[in-house]
C-alpha cells in the first residue's frame, strides 16, 4: 500500500508543475467552465495512456535488459531532477493567461487540444519515456507484469487527481489561483520531483557498480 501511495504521489508531482497542459486547463476553466477545463486534462491523459500501453505491451521485455534498465533510470533521474529544479525557481514569472472573450467552447475541441499538446510536445515525449521507463523497469525487475501495470496505473491516477483538482479549483475558486500560489505549488512539486530524480539516479549508480 505504501508503494502504491508513493506512485500516486509521483503522478501528482509530475502533473503539478506549471506547463502547457496546466496553462490550457486554467484558461479553459476561467473562460469556458469546468468541463472544458477537465477535458483538456483528459485529452492529455489519453496521450499518456497510449504511451503507457505501448511500453507495457511492446517494450516490457526490452526494459528488463540490465544496460537498458540503467539507461532508463538515468534518463528518468535527469529529466525529473531538471524539471524539478526548474519548477523550484520562485523568481520565474508564472504564465499569464491570455485575454479572450468568454465563450462556452467545444468539449471535443478541448479534449483534442489536450491530446495534441501532450502528443506533439517533444519534451513531453522524452519526459514520459524516462518516467514510465524508470517505473516499469524497476517493477519488472522485482515483480510480475501485473505489479508493473498497477504501479504505472497509480502514477496515472495521480495525474488524473491533479487535473480534476486544478479544473475544480479554477472553476469554483478562481480567486485562489493567483501567480504567487501557483509558484509555491510548482516549488513544492518540484522538490518532490528532485527527490524522485535522486532516487532513480542512486538506483542507476548501484546497478553500475
Amino acid at each position: 500500500m505504501t508503494q502504491l501511495i508513493g506512485f500516486i504521489v509521483l503522478g501528482l508531482s509530475i502533473a503539478a508543475p506549471i506547463g502547457p497542459i496546466n496553462v490550457e486547463i486554467m484558461k479553459r476553466g476561467i473562460y469556458n467552465g469546468f468541463w472544458s477545463s477537465f477535458l483538456v486534462g483528459c485529452g492529455g491523459m489519453s496521450s499518456d495512456l497510449i504511451l503507457m500501453f505501448c511500453m507495457y505491451f511492446g517494450l516490457a521485455a526490452f526494459l528488463q535488459a540490465p544496460m537498458i534498465e540503467m539507461i532508463l533510470l538515468l534518463l528518468g533521474s535527469v529529466v525529473l531532477t531538471s524539471m524539478g529544479v526548474q519548477s523550484m525557481n520562485l523568481k520565474r514569472e508564472a504564465p499569464k493567461l491570455e485575454d479572450r472573450n468568454e465563450q462556452r467552447g467545444s468539449y471535443l475541441n478541448s479534449y483534442l487540444t489536450g491530446a495534441i499538446i501532450a502528443a506533439f510536445n517533444p519534451m513531453n515525449l522524452l519526459f514520459w519515456m524516462g518516467i514510465y521507463g524508470s517505473v516499469l523497469s524497476t517493477s519488472l525487475a522485482s515483480s510480475d507484469k501485473v505489479q508493473a501495470f498497477v504501479n504505472s496505473t497509480a502514477v496515472f491516477i495521480g495525474i488524473g487527481m491533479w487535473n480534476l483538482n486544478l479544473a475544480m479549483t479554477v472553476h469554483f475558486g478562481r480567486l485562489l489561483v493567483k501567480p504567487n500560489l501557483l509558484k509555491w505549488i510548482s516549488f513544492f512539486a518540484g522538490a518532490v520531483l528532485v527527490l524522485y530524480g535522486i532516487r532513480f539516479g542512486y538506483e542507476a549508480f548501484l546497478k553500475l557498480f
